[in-house]
């Protein structure tokens, strides 16, 4: 059953809606981008077959990680039925998986277990140091691959920062 979700979208989203490689969200504590993405992630889900992973650079547990988020907005959203929620994995009706990753466990080997995965969100982005990003860029390849930033802008040198606002973003890696 493929279903699209009908969410009211903060204006300030709008322009994040539709497919492009490259999205981000900056802003302070309180300005709704985890819970935006939280629902872009359960749609994706219910649309199609998609695996996506939730980052951060350092995780040690899944305290750290935004799964408790997406347990509370799917059932917000009545989705329960749609979903199987594991203690380490949440999967969907149609065989997608959603994972989460601290990028500071991984390196130029490890990371290529993330390849098939179609969505890289990374919450917290702020801290994501500049080889994490170099790893995680070619890593997440597929066609019509995402990748999400989501973050608290500290310094102009952050890795997220200079990638993000440095250069004019296309749909290319």
């Amino acid at each position: 059953m493929v279903e699209t979700l009908r969410l009211p979208t903060a204006r300030a989203f709008i322009p994040l809606c539709g497919q492009a490689r490259y999205k981000g969200a900056k802003g302070g504590r309180g300005s709704a981008k985890s819970h935006f993405f939280a629902e872009l992630a359960i749609e994706e889900a219910l649309s199609q077959k998609s695996d996506i992973v939730c980052i951060r650079e350092i995780q040690r547990t899944l305290d750290q990680s935004v799964k408790k988020l997406l347990e509370v907005k799917i059932e917000q959203l009545d989705l329960g039925s749609r979903f199987n929620i594991q203690e380490r994995v949440i999967t969907s009706d149609l065989g997608g998986r959603i994972i989460f990753e601290g990028m500071q466990n991984h390196n130029a080997e490890s990371i290529k277990s993330l390849e098939g995965y179609r969505i890289a969100a990374v919450e917290e982005a702020q801290t994501l140091s500049n080889r994490s990003l170099t790893l995680l860029r070619p890593t997440i390849r597929l066609e019509h691959s995402e990748l999400w930033f989501m973050w608290n802008p500290r310094r102009k040198s952050d890795a997220v920062d200079q990638f993000l606002r440095g250069q004019k973003l296309s749909n290319s890696t």
